[in-house]
């Protein structure tokens, strides 16, 4: 299975190209606000690389959400448009579930990602999965323990929780693993999981 992952969610901008279900390359940039600059480059660069086309791909998989409105907008349109192009599915993959993912089954641990000034985006993990909603509340440690998270060091200090920044490459492997219930061919049905008053209809679960 050839799949191209873009995570856009964050201060990190990412794409990840897996050949044959396997992670082939990577790139990824730690900056806020270079989403709609870069995104669309690092796309075109990775595929170049590997001398394929979009046409070769069996989807495309997107950080869905919750996360900056900006980037997820940036992400999710990009996506879209490349899977218009070659009439590819999409995959969505929660955010959360992506970082997650990253720090391998972790039971009980809270996920956080930071979204303005002290409210953050939170889910509850045991194991695989999440057992809570996702909330975006303002920001208590002593209700998170223990806590995982990307972009809280102007919340608390960085030996109080475990870094776990989200990833292209978490979002291609989830997006394998889950592809025949994730995947989406009505593409215009996707939306991003902004969480906040953002949101305009009901998201795809994922």
């Amino acid at each position: 299975m050839n799949i191209l992952a873009i995570e856009s969610a964050s201060t990190i901008c990412g794409t990840a190209i897996f050949l044959e279900g396997k992670l082939t390359e990577i790139n990824e940039i730690e900056q806020p606000r270079i989403h709609g600059e870069k995104l669309p480059l690092m796309v075109q660069n990775l595929l170049h690389s590997h001398s394929i086309t979009v046409h070769d791909l069996d989807g495309i998989a997107i950080s869905s959400g919750p996360g900056s409105y900006t980037g997820l907008r940036i992400g999710m349109s990009l996506a879209k448009g490349l899977a218009a192009t070659a009439n590819l599915p999409l995959i969505p993959v929660s955010t959360l579930k992506g970082m997650h993912y990253g720090l391998g089954k972790k039971d009980g641990i809270w996920v956080a990602l930071h979204s303005h000034k002290d409210m953050v985006f939170l889910q509850q993990f045991e194991g695989e999965h999440p057992c809570s909603e996702i909330v975006c509340e303002s920001f208590d440690r002593s209700n998170y323990l223990p806590l995982a998270g990307f972009n809280l060091d102007k919340l608390c200090v960085e030996d109080e929780y475990i870094h776990a920044p989200p990833s292209a490459e978490y979002i291609g492997k989830l997006a394998i693993l889950n592809f025949n219930e994730w995947a989406e061919r009505e593409i215009n049905t996707v939306i991003p999981n902004y969480v906040t008053n953002f949101n305009i209809g009901v998201t795809r679960s994922s």
